[in-house]
């Protein structure tokens, strides 16, 4: 699979997916390499939050939820809108939250749908 980065460093991401012990991790490990979105989408999250054996690593968890919005996923999308809405690794920056939101919410799933409209009316009512 093509990162999209030449410095990350996907050997050491394996490494730890594989040292986590996480059954979870363990299965996605092997799929990241043909571009499984919802491989990427849950390390990405993982990284994030820090769980399932992981540290959090907001670089990483970026660069999983980038790869996976950019191949069409909106649960992807919605974390991403999570961290600028939040301030969750990057700068918190509404703008940025609504805009990934507003993709999210075009979701075919309805949980994804719904979460974003929800998100979306509470930056608004937080101005």
């Amino acid at each position: 699979m093509d990162w999209g980065n030449n410095s990350f460093d996907f050997a050491n991401v394996e490494r730890e997916l594989r040292e986590s012990g996480d059954d979870a991790l363990l299965r996605m490990c092997a799929r990241l390499d043909e571009g499984d979105l919802e491989a990427l989408e849950f390390v990405g999250a993982a990284y994030l939050r820090g769980s399932n054996g992981l540290r959090a690593d907001f670089d990483k968890a970026f660069t999983f939820l980038q790869i996976a919005a950019n191949a069409g996923s909106t649960e992807a999308l919605l974390h991403l809108g999570d961290c600028y809405a939040y301030g969750i690794g990057v700068a918190a920056d509404a703008e940025t939250a609504r805009s990934y939101y507003r993709l999210a919410a075009q979701s075919p799933q309805a949980s994804v749908r719904e979460t974003a409209l929800r998100q979306l009316k509470r930056l608004d009512e937080n101005e």
